[in-house]
C-alpha cells in the first residue's frame, strides 16, 4: 500500500464524487477480522511466522491449485458467506498490489493465522495480527482512504461496509489449553471465557466508534472434534471439556452482540454461527455426503500430529469426503455446508450462487 501512497490518483476524485452522488451504490465491500480460518494471504506475508499456508497442498482446489494463504485446500467459510450475499472477496491486508483502488472495490482483508481475541495468544507462532492489531491497521486504512477521498466521502464508505469478525479459537487452543501460557493457571475455565467475552465486547465497541455499523460475529464450532484434539485423548473421542468451553464463549458472545446492536447508534450486529450443524457433521458424516470426520486428508500416514499439510503429505483419495482437511482447518466442501448454514440462521437471502474459487 505504500506505493499507492505515492502516486497521484485522479480516479480517487471520480470515487470520491460517485460516493457522495449515488446512495445506493452496488459495491459494498467487506472488512474481515480472524484467524486461520479467514486469513487469505497475510500470514505468507509473515516470513518469521510458524503458521503459514505457504505450501503444498494448500490451495490445491482453488483458481491454480498453488498456495495462496488459505488454510484450506479451497475456500474459507468468509469467502463463500461472501459469495453468497453478492459481496466480493477482499484481499490480504499484507497483499502488495493492495491500493486505494482494490480498497474501494473490495474492501479488505486482515485475517491472520494465529490470531485472538487476546493478545498474548498464539506467542509461540512469533508473528501473527492479534484482533486488536488488526483493528490498528483498518484505522491505518482509514486515513489512507480519508486522504484519498476525503473525510465525507471515506465515512460514507466505511459505514456501508459490511464487517466480518471471526475469532476465539486460538485463544483456546493455542493459549488457555496449553501450560506453557500463564492464562491456562491464572482463570479457571468460566473466569478465562468472561475474560474473552469482556475483551471482545471492547473491541466491538471500538469498531463501531471506526465507523462499522453493519457487522456479523462467527462463533465457535466443536473445536473438540478437531482432528487434533482427537489425537490427544486416548479413545480419539472428541474432547468434550474444550467443547464445552466454546458452547460457553457463544452464549455469552451471542449475548453480548444482541445487546450491542440495541444499545450503539444505528448497529446491525448480529451473532452467526452453525455449532449444532457443525456437530451434526462430525457425528453422522454419512447423513452429510462424507465419509470421515476423525481424520485429516492431508497427512504423513500415521505420523500424527503433523499439525499443518505439508509438501511431502500425503492426500485422501477424495477430498469431497473429508470433514477435515488437516489437524485444525475444515475441507471447502465442509466449510461451504457451515457457510450455507450459517446463512440460513441469520436468515439471509443467498443473492449468488458464488463461485468455486
Amino acid at each position: 500500500m505504500a506505493s499507492a501512497r505515492e502516486r497521484t490518483t485522479p480516479l480517487a476524485a471520480v470515487l470520491a464524487v460517485a460516493l457522495l452522488l449515488c446512495p445506493c451504490r452496488g459495491d459494498v465491500v467487506q472488512f474481515i477480522f480472524g484467524d486461520s480460518l479467514s486469513d487469505v494471504g497475510n500470514n505468507n506475508y509473515l516470513t518469521k511466522s510458524l503458521a503459514r499456508a505457504a505450501t503444498p497442498w494448500y490451495g490445491i482446489d482453488f483458481g491454480s491449485g498453488m498456495p495462496n494463504g488459505r488454510f484450506c485446500n479451497g475456500r474459507t467459510v468468509a469467502d463463500i458467506v461472501g459469495d453468497k450475499m453478492g459481496l466480493p472477496r477482499p484481499a490480504a491486508f499484507l497483499d502488495p498490489s493492495l491500493d486505494e483502488d482494490a480498497i474501494f472495490k473490495n474492501g479488505v482483508n486482515y485475517a491472520s493465522g494465529g490470531g485472538g481475541i487476546l493478545n498474548e495468544t498464539s506467542s509461540l507462532f512469533i508473528q501473527r495480527f492479534s484482533l486488536y492489531k488488526q483493528i490498528e491497521l483498518f484505522q491505518g486504512t482509514q486515513a489512507f482512504m480519508r486522504e484519498k477521498l476525503g473525510a465525507v466521502a471515506a465515512d460514507k464508505f466505511f459505514s456501508e461496509a459490511h464487517y466480518v469478525v471471526a475469532m476465539g479459537a486460538n485463544d483456546f487452543i493455542n493459549n488457555y489449553l496449553l501450560p506453557v501460557y500463564s492464562d491456562s493457571w491464572t482463570y479457571t475455565g468460566d473466569t478465562f471465557v468472561k475474560y474473552m467475552v469482556n475483551t471482545l465486547e471492547a473491541q466491538l465497541k471500538l469498531l463501531h466508534s471506526l465507523g462499522a455499523r453493519r457487522l456479523t460475529f462467527f462463533g465457535l464450532g466443536p473445536m473438540g472434534c478437531i482432528p487434533l484434539q482427537r489425537y490427544l485423548t486416548s479413545t480419539g473421542a472428541c474432547q468434550e471439556s474444550t467443547n464445552k468451553l466454546a458452547k460457553s464463549f457463544n452464549a455469552q458472545a451471542g449475548a453480548v452482540v444482541a445487546r450491542l446492536s440495541t444499545e450503539l447508534q444505528n448497529a446491525t450486529f448480529r451473532f452467526g454461527e452453525a455449532y449444532d450443524f457443525f456437530q451434526d457433521i462430525i457425528d453422522r458424516p454419512y447423513m452429510h455426503g462424507f465419509n470421515n470426520s476423525r481424520a485429516p486428508c492431508c497427512t504423513l500416514g500415521r505420523i500424527r500430529p503433523t499439525l499443518t499439510c505439508t509438501p511431502i503429505s500425503t492426500l485422501c483419495k477424495d477430498r469431497s469426503q473429508y470433514v477435515f482437511w488437516d489437524e485444525y482447518h475444515p475441507t471447502d466442501r465442509a466449510n461451504e455446508l457451515i457457510a450455507l448454514e450459517t446463512l440460513r440462521k441469520l436468515n439471509i437471502t443467498v443473492v449468488s450462487n458464488g463461485t468455486s474459487s
